[in-house]
This record gives structure tokens, sequence and C-alpha cells, in this order.
């Protein structure tokens, strides 16, 4: 009965996998960094609220990376949206809240050691845009394909002379690409029947 369960699940969840693409067909848009009209940093998502596919790696790393989506500074004002250009003098950090178990980020080119919640990087001044490295670690501990997708809490910290009120939370989505997400629940369904022969 367990194992009938176990396998329903694997399928139900490999089936779901397979159907995110259609969530993640706008890649390479980049978070748009921006203030309101009251000096509070803001993001403009765009498609980013959806999930975002990770690709696979091997090597050092293992599991699923990506540096997608990327941020970058509102380049015109948008008085009807209450969403305006940084000013001069901004220094603009990514601050983690949390992230889910098994999932990490790096600075740019993977500068330092990954961030934990509380770390952060910086991500430029009032014309930034950059990007992180994304990443759902397999070989972590607390890795387990049934969480999917992960994910990553965040805040935008100004340290500049503009000082901006910090941003709300906001959260990013991630998913491994489906095809190796759906390789890793099979070898799983093996493993498991091979332990219970």
């Amino acid at each position: 009965m367990k194992q009938q369960s176990i396998i329903c699940l694997a399928a139900v969840l490999t089936l779901s996998l397979f159907a995110v693409p259609a969530l993640a067909q706008h890649q390479h848009e980049d978070l748009i960094v921006g203030r309101s009209d009251g000096g509070q940093l803001m993001i403009e998502f765009g498609h980013w609220d959806e999930a975002h596919l990770l690709s696979p790696v091997s090597g050092s790393l293992n599991g699923w990376l990506g540096d997608d989506p990327g941020f970058a500074h509102l380049e015109h004002d948008e008085p009807a949206e209450n969403f305006y250009r940084l000013d001069d003098g901004a220094e603009i950090w990514f601050e983690v809240v949390s992230f889910e178990a098994a999932f990490q980020a790096w600075g740019p080119g993977f500068s330092g050691p990954y961030l934990n919640p509380g770390d952060d990087v910086f991500l430029g001044d009032d014309h930034l845009h950059e990007h992180l490295e994304w990443h759902i670690n397999a070989d972590d501990p607390g890795f387990d394909m049934l969480d999917a997708p992960w994910e990553a809490t965040f805040k935008l910290v100004d340290r500049g002379t503009t000082a901006y009120a910090d941003s709300p939370s906001y959260t990013l989505t991630f998913v491994p690409e489906p095809a190796t997400a759906g390789l890793l629940l099979l070898g799983a369904l093996v493993a498991l029947r091979r332990r219970q022969a």
C-alpha cells in the first residue's frame, strides 16, 4: 500500500513538473528595481511571479542551477504604477530572508560563500544590472524531490545616500528542469522497490 501511494505521488509530481515549461516561457527577463514616490524600494516582477526552471548541473555542484532572474534598474518612470527610477547615490543590496531546505544562492559569479538567511550581497547602484546564482542542491542532506518547488524569500536594502526604505519581502519559486527531475524520481522508485524486494 505504501509503495502504491509513493508511486501515485511520484507520477503526479512528474506530470506537474512536465507542465512547468508553460510557466517559464519568459526566460532572460530581469526583475526591475525601482522605488515608490514615498521612497520605498520596489520590484516589478513581470513574469517572474511564476515558477522558474533551473538546469541540471553535476560536478563540484550537483542538482539544478541558473542565474535567471537577474536584477535591473528601472529605465523610465511609471507614475501610473507609483514606480520610479532610482536616484544617484543608491546602493542596492539583496538580503536573504529565508531559503527552503537544499536551496542556495551565491553572489554574482559565485562571489563569496553561499548566502544564508540574514546574509546580503551588493547588487549595484542606480544603474544596477546583476545576476545571482540560484541552486537546488541535490547533495544537501535536506534535499527531497517531493519538496518541489523551492522558494527563496528576500528583500532589497539601500545603503547609499538615498537611504530608501527596505522593500517588502518577495518570494521567487524555482523548480528543476522537468526531464531530469522525472528521471531522479524514477531512480528513487527503483531503489525503493529493490529495498522492499
